[in-house]
């Protein structure tokens, strides 16, 4: 099954707006072929994202435990340093959701017995957004597919477009209902911004 990397960088002695920055992650986009694209954090601006796709997550592994990684990763290193990758199931993602101009992303770590009902909570705080939200591109979210045994991760994505002031919408908060008894523990909020789509309209 195909799965979506997303990937935390820390930028090192760049900003998200010089063009070598995008030029060195387009080169590893050709040559990995993972139709990556590309933000730049809002709430943290020396942070970036990369959300990628792969035939499985056993590829993405296989690469990163190959000599091949050092050969198309290490001249990356002197600009980027990692901080984390998670891994999505792809049937429960709409691809063309990277390619809005903003997306925020949040990560809730779910207690096993709260997973039924932490999917019925979301999935009405996504009903609600999507019929009250005009400048909305698409809302979704996925389980993680990289846990261990009994761990249980879920991804809330959502894209809005240019208009109005959707780069503020973009960050509003999904707040999650019936949280009592700290069964949803969110671990990140971040906003951010299309790198490419910013370049482009400069």
């Amino acid at each position: 099954m195909h799965v979506v990397e997303i990937t935390q960088l820390r930028l090192r002695g760049v900003t998200a707006n010089d063009p070598a920055l995008l030029e060195s992650l387009s080169q590893v986009r050709r040559k990995l072929q993972t139709d990556s694209h590309f933000f730049s954090c809002i709430d943290e601006s020396s942070l970036i994202y990369i959300f990628g796709i792969w035939p499985s997550l056993d590829a993405h592994l296989a690469f990163l435990a190959s000599p091949a990684r050092d050969e198309v990763l290490s001249p990356q290193e002197a600009i980027l340093n990692f901080q984390w990758t998670i891994h999505l199931e792809l049937d429960a993602i709409t691809p063309q959701l990277f390619d809005s101009p903003f997306l925020a992303i949040e990560r809730f770590d779910v207690d096993a017995a709260k997973v039924e009902a932490y999917d019925q909570i979301v999935a009405d705080h996504l009903r609600k957004l999507r019929c009250n939200d005009r400048g909305l591109i698409g809302v979704t979210y996925a389980w993680r597919c990289d846990m261990p045994t009994r761990s249980h991760e879920a991804a809330i994505l959502t894209t809005w477009s240019s208009d109005g002031d959707g780069s503020t919408k973009a960050g509003r908060r999904i707040t999650l209902e019936h949280d009592d008894d700290e069964s949803f523990r969110r671990i990140l909020f971040h906003r951010a911004w299309n790198i490419e789509h910013a370049q482009s309209a400069s």
